[in-house]
């Protein structure tokens, strides 16, 4: 959402709306707020000159590659096509971005294991980890919230769309600690809900127990709804995923409605936003 708010940002700078020149002051705009980019290609169909004088667009295409948000997580492929957007014409003139209906449009996006386990390894997200409260995984280890501290954890595509976590709990008390192994296959159901297919979990080279399998990986199921983002106006639902060994590929379609953009103009982050959100902060249920 926010590629797209900067984009729009961009189009008031034009003195006149000849095609080549939106695209180019569209594409220095969102270069702009990103860390750094390898490719961006911005195309605007924005129809009729007087069509874009009013907020009226008629379409927009980005195609990125090597997207890199914010320092630490690269998108190897960073894909979005719009249907036609409708800013607020009084608001446009006062130089803000406001919607004045919903937009839709498809977004494909692709990370590699590589940038993925190089984010994992990131300050960025070596310090939210550290925030983390983990409890032990029996009733006695449970009372001491903070005996654990998570550490070096990995991802591994696997063939069938499942996929591997590697993690270690650092123990803070005693030397040692404890190396973790999940498995699972992902899904998606009703388009918003990543779920896991035949999950495993090893414990220190140990199968866990069933229980504890699935309380802990039907949690991650229900913090990873897409739903959470619906109330706050952005719509997102998964059309398509696959896994490689290299890669994990996703096609998502996108709604945007004025709530976002309504008495909030600027191009900050949504609140809420932290891609860590979703980790359970409340540690690892005791069996």
């Amino acid at each position: 959402m926010e590629l797209i708010t900067v984009l729009l940002s961009g189009l008031l700078l034009l003195i006149s709306p000849v095609g080549i020149v939106v695209d180019q002051v569209a594409e220095n705009a969102i270069r702009d707020r990103l860390a750094d980019a390898e490719s961006l290609d911005v195309r605007i169909d924005n129809g009729p000159s007087y069509q874009l004088l009013q907020g009226k667009v008629s379409k927009v295409r980005i195609a990125g590659r090597g997207i890199v948000p914010f320092p630490g997580l690269r998108l190897a492929v960073a894909e979005l096509e719009t249907d036609p957007i409708d800013l607020a014409f009084s608001n446009l003139r006062r130089g803000e971005v406001v919607l004045d209906e919903a937009f839709q449009g498809a977004a494909h996006l692709v990370m590699t294991e590589a940038d993925i386990n190089t984010f994992l390894a990131s300050p960025f997200v070596q310090e939210r980890l550290s925030q983390l409260t983990i409890g032990g995984l029996n009733q006695a280890q449970a009372r001491e919230r903070n005996r654990y501290r998570i550490v070096n954890p990995t991802v591994d595509f696997l063939a069938d769309n499942r996929v591997k976590l590697t993690v270690e709990l650092e123990d803070l008390v005693e030397e040692g600690g404890l190396f973790l192994e999940a498995e699972a296959g992902l899904e998606i159901v009703d388009g918003d809900r990543f779920v896991q297919n035949q999950p495993t979990l090893i414990v220190n080279g140990q199968p866990a127990p069933e229980r504890l399998i699935t309380t802990v990986l039907g949690d991650f199921t229900n913090r990873l709804s897409l739903q959470r983002f619906d109330e706050r106006g952005l719509t997102a639902r998964v059309l398509n995923l696959a896994t490689t060994p290299e890669a994990i590929d996703l096609a998502l379609w996108v709604r945007v409605d004025p709530i976002v953009t309504a008495g909030a103009v600027s191009t900050e982050p949504l609140e809420g936003s932290d891609p860590l959100e979703a980790l359970p902060s409340e540690g690892i249920p005791s069996e």
